[in-house]
């Protein structure tokens, strides 16, 4: 649950996350922000 909004939200941390990027893609209700972790690690998405 978020604490400021008080609706639920689910978070991926960067440690458990591929990089993969497909819950983004595949999210027909675009309600999943993907970004970059901190330090730029991962995949190199050039058009993002």
């Amino acid at each position: 649950e978020d604490e400021e909004s008080g609706d639920q939200r689910f978070q991926i941390n960067s440690q458990n996350c591929l990089h993969c990027k497909t819950c983004d893609i595949k999210d027909p209700a675009q309600n999943i922000t993907w970004v970059t972790p901190e330090g730029m690690g991962g995949p190199n998405y050039p058009n993002m």
